[in-house]
């Protein structure tokens, strides 16, 4: 397996477009689609579904693609260590950051209005950002407030999301728009790997509720997403990752009790 192989494959998943993401690499769109085809035979499985000219990640894909973004951000990390070691690090922010998709939009607009200062993101799902906040390896978080309690950390709060029972539409729960948790202590749950910060909130939310959930699975945010719209089970999030599925076949029920909010801001 070759870094090339999946630098044209996180292109090509982040556009959906084998011309698109070929234009983007200078490099044919046959070229583009023989390394993918490599990468899917030495992988084992189809990273993306193809119907006539339109392409689309396959459930496979969706998981695989966390990996590589990982992968990549390793990397970048890297060049940005060595760059503080000779010196180079005057216009640097670094900033940590929990589920990125949530501040793109005010990310975009930073980097458009101070191109001089160049931004390296860190992906922080779990409790890792207190202590590289006062290690100085981060300059700023932007996240979950929840439980934030270190007097040495400032922090502004953006905004309040809700939380949600993500459902498949076929489920019997599903014409329900908001419901108590309680309801659903004999439902199986899909639940967030529990070394996550969304998951450790999803833990109080259970226990205030008064059980323990029948996990029947612990996995990422994709995969999650994949059992509930295959129907596996259900799942509490938040109301704004419940308005990121890409899918139809699901949806989200508030919950009234208990009722918690997420609060997120920078830190």
């Amino acid at each position: 397996m070759e870094l090339l192989q999946l630098k044209y494959f996180l292109m090509l998943a982040r556009t959906e477009h084998v011309s698109k993401t070929a234009a983007a690499l200078h490099i044919s769109q046959p070229s583009l689609s023989s390394t993918i085809k490599k990468l899917e035979n030495e992988v084992g499985v189809p990273l993306f579904t193809r119907q006539g000219r339109n392409i689309r990640l396959s459930p496979y894909g969706h998981a695989y693609l966390t990996y590589v973004e990982q992968i990549f951000t390793a990397l970048e990390n890297g060049q940005r260590t060595l760059a503080v070691m000779k010196g180079q690090d005057d216009r640097h922010l670094a900033l940590g950051i929990l589920s990125p998709y949530i501040w793109k939009d005010l990310l975009r607009a930073f980097s458009e209005s101070h191109p001089s200062v160049k931004m390296d993101r860190y992906s922080m799902e779990g409790s890792n950002h207190i202590k590289a906040l006062l290690n100085g390896n981060v300059d700023m978080y932007l996240g979950a407030l929840n439980g934030l309690s270190d007097r040495n950390l400032t922090s502004k709060v953006l905004y309040e999301d809700d939380m949600v029972l993500l459902v498949n539409k076929s489920h019997p729960l599903a014409d329900k728009k908001e419901i108590d948790l309680r309801e659903c202590r004999n439902e199986p749950f899909i639940n967030l790997s529990k070394s996550t910060n969304l998951q450790q909130f999803i833990s109080e939310i259970y226990e205030d509720a008064g059980f323990v959930p029948d996990s029947i699975m612990e996995c990422d945010y994709t995969l999650r997403d994949q059992m509930v719209i295959e129907n596996y089970g259900v799942s509490i999030t938040t109301k704004t990752s419940a308005e990121n599925v890409d899918s139809d076949q699901v949806t989200a029920l508030a919950l009234t009790c208990p009722k918690k909010k997420r609060i997120l801001g920078l830190v």
